[in-house]
């Protein structure tokens, strides 16, 4: 009786130690991770560098990941301007759920949504590995737009004396509603929402963003044909600097699909509880028009921060 007490304590105790030691490994993986690094056709044997890729990609200590990420073909003159399948040739990403596992050097995510439509509630996998603050993943099979590609990442320090303010606006926000106010008398029209939607802030100084529309069709096909790319171009998504001030944040768009790079975007953000209202003005300077987007916090600071090393 003795022995099978100590045999099945040994076997506990195992079993957390070995727990452990995966929750250690992933917490790893908790961070903001800059692209450094892009390559496609892995599966070929001859992978081609991919000049100009930029992205961004977050992953928290809840199970949420936030990923986009341009790289560019090659094969595009540089003096034409994309048509809408080339959108969806050379961006990608997506947000929702991942899970990891160290010891296979895989990660299993399962995409709300993304860049492309043909994400949506899509289960993959994609092998990764870690070395200190360089995180390689690739992909070699999925089904959408962007596949067989070779990302390299790079982590992200937390900024400097991260204030109560920041640490309060940082985190994964889901979209719940936006509607149309009119800021001189307070009424509230046009209440719509969207496909599922996020905010990321994170503590290293950036921002994401996927806000695709409601009712898009996922491809027929791997790629879009043209037909199928216009009907998406309702999709807002980016990454970019965050900027905290009293009352608001700026995104700085590094790089997107809509807006796209260099466009500096002023929001007002209000919090209540675990209730994200930010407030976009008009363009127009005499218009007392602006829209609300209502988001509920999926994470926080506390989920973010990346483990102290």
């Amino acid at each position: 009786m003795v022995r099978a007490a100590l045999s099945c304590a040994v076997l506990i105790i195992s079993v957390h130690t070995a727990d452990a030691q995966q929750t250690d490994a992933t917490a790893d993986l908790v961070s903001s991770w800059l692209l450094v690094a892009a390559e496609r056709d892995i599966a070929s044997g001859q992978a081609r560098r991919v000049t100009g890729a930029r992205g961004l990609l977050v992953l928290d200590g809840a199970g949420n990941v936030f990923e986009f990420f341009t790289a560019p073909s090659a094969d595009r003159p540089a003096s034409l301007q994309p048509d809408a399948r080339r959108i969806f040739a050379d961006n990608g990403g997506f947000w929702g759920r991942y899970d990891a596992d160290p010891a296979a050097g895989r990660i299993d995510f399962e995409a709300e949504e993304g860049v492309s439509p043909s994400v949506r509630g899509l289960k993959f996998s994609r092998s990764y590995e870690l070395a200190g603050d360089r995180l390689i993943i690739v992909s070699t099979d999925e089904p959408q737009a962007q596949r067989d590609v070779r990302l390299t990442w790079q982590r992200v320090p937390t900024i400097e004396h991260l204030s109560p303010a920041y640490r309060e606006v940082v985190g994964f926000w889901r979209h719940v509603e936006e509607a149309r106010l009119d800021t001189s008398t307070g009424e509230v029209s046009n209440r719509r929402q969207r496909a599922p939607s996020v905010i990321v802030y994170t503590p290293g100084g950036f921002v994401g963003v996927h806000f695709p529309a409601l009712g898009r069709a996922p491809f027929a096909g791997e790629t879009p044909t043209e037909e199928e790319a216009q009907a998406t171009r309702n999709y807002l998504g980016y990454y970019g600097a965050l900027g905290v001030y009293p009352g608001e944040v700026f995104h700085d768009v590094l790089g997107g699909v809509s807006p796209s790079a260099g466009a500096i975007l002023r929001r007002f953000a209000k919090i209540t509880g675990d209730e994200l209202v930010v407030t976009i003005p008009s363009g127009n300077p005499q218009s007392t028009l602006a829209t609300t987007v209502r988001l509920r916090r999926l994470s926080g600071a506390d989920d973010m921060l990346p483990r102290a090393r």
